[in-house]
Protein backbone atom coordinates (compact mmCIF):
# COMPACT_ATOMS: atom_id res chain seq x y z
CA UNK A 1 0.00 0.00 0.00
CA UNK A 2 1.58 3.47 -1.23
CA UNK A 3 1.81 6.02 1.19
CA UNK A 4 2.96 10.41 0.56
CA UNK A 5 5.49 12.10 2.17
CA UNK A 6 6.43 16.53 1.58
CA UNK A 7 9.90 16.99 1.25
CA UNK A 8 11.45 20.24 1.04
CA UNK A 9 12.91 20.32 -1.90
CA UNK A 10 16.24 23.16 -1.42
CA UNK A 11 17.29 21.43 2.12
CA UNK A 12 16.09 17.19 0.67
CA UNK A 13 14.68 17.20 4.48
CA UNK A 14 11.55 14.87 4.69
CA UNK A 15 8.63 17.24 6.76
CA UNK A 16 5.64 15.19 6.97
CA UNK A 17 5.94 11.16 6.21
CA UNK A 18 3.34 8.34 6.13
CA UNK A 19 0.65 9.90 4.80
CA UNK A 20 -2.42 8.01 3.95
CA UNK A 21 -3.09 10.04 0.46
CA UNK A 22 -2.80 12.72 -1.46
CA UNK A 23 -5.52 14.53 0.06
CA UNK A 24 -3.54 14.22 3.29
CA UNK A 25 -0.43 15.45 1.79
CA UNK A 26 -2.53 17.95 0.94
CA UNK A 27 -4.27 19.02 4.49
CA UNK A 28 -0.58 18.41 5.91
CA UNK A 29 0.87 21.45 3.16
CA UNK A 30 -2.16 23.69 4.85
CA UNK A 31 -1.29 23.03 8.20
CA UNK A 32 2.68 23.52 7.46
CA UNK A 33 1.60 26.74 6.08
CA UNK A 34 -0.68 28.04 8.51
CA UNK A 35 2.17 26.90 11.21
CA UNK A 36 4.76 28.81 8.99
CA UNK A 37 2.83 31.89 8.71
CA UNK A 38 2.04 31.95 12.53
CA UNK A 39 5.76 31.44 13.10
CA UNK A 40 6.46 34.41 10.89
CA UNK A 41 3.83 36.93 12.41
CA UNK A 42 4.93 35.82 15.88
CA UNK A 43 9.09 36.60 14.84
CA UNK A 44 8.13 40.16 13.13
CA UNK A 45 9.17 39.12 9.74
CA UNK A 46 8.25 41.37 6.75
CA UNK A 47 6.47 40.48 3.43
CA UNK A 48 8.26 38.74 1.25
CA UNK A 49 10.48 36.81 3.21
CA UNK A 50 9.91 32.88 3.01
CA UNK A 51 9.42 31.05 -0.35
CA UNK A 52 9.47 27.70 0.02
CA UNK A 53 8.65 24.77 -2.54
CA UNK A 54 7.56 21.22 -1.48
CA UNK A 55 7.32 18.25 -3.53
CA UNK A 56 4.77 15.86 -2.73
CA UNK A 57 5.97 12.02 -3.14
CA UNK A 58 4.76 8.91 -3.15
CA UNK A 59 6.19 6.13 -1.71
CA UNK A 60 5.58 2.53 -2.53
CA UNK A 61 7.73 -0.50 -1.10
CA UNK A 62 10.90 2.13 -0.98
CA UNK A 63 10.40 3.87 -3.92
CA UNK A 64 10.19 7.33 -4.34
CA UNK A 65 7.90 8.90 -6.95
CA UNK A 66 7.42 12.63 -6.81
CA UNK A 67 3.96 13.22 -7.90
CA UNK A 68 3.18 17.00 -7.30
CA UNK A 69 4.96 20.20 -5.89
CA UNK A 70 3.62 23.39 -4.10
CA UNK A 71 5.07 26.60 -3.95
CA UNK A 72 4.33 28.10 -0.63
CA UNK A 73 4.33 31.80 -0.16
CA UNK A 74 4.85 33.36 3.34
CA UNK A 75 4.62 36.52 4.50
CA UNK A 76 3.73 37.99 1.26
CA UNK A 77 1.48 40.85 1.38
CA UNK A 78 -0.84 41.94 -1.41
CA UNK A 79 -0.18 45.36 -2.28
CA UNK A 80 -1.16 48.02 -4.90
CA UNK A 81 1.50 47.78 -7.61
CA UNK A 82 2.75 51.96 -7.44
CA UNK A 83 3.35 52.07 -11.30
CA UNK A 84 0.21 52.05 -13.87
CA UNK A 85 0.14 48.99 -16.44
CA UNK A 86 1.30 49.96 -19.68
Amino acid sequence: MPSYQLRDTATRQVLARDLVDYAAAEAALDRLDEELEHDLAANGEGAGRIRLRLDVEKVTDGTVEAVGHHVLLLGVDDYADPLPAL
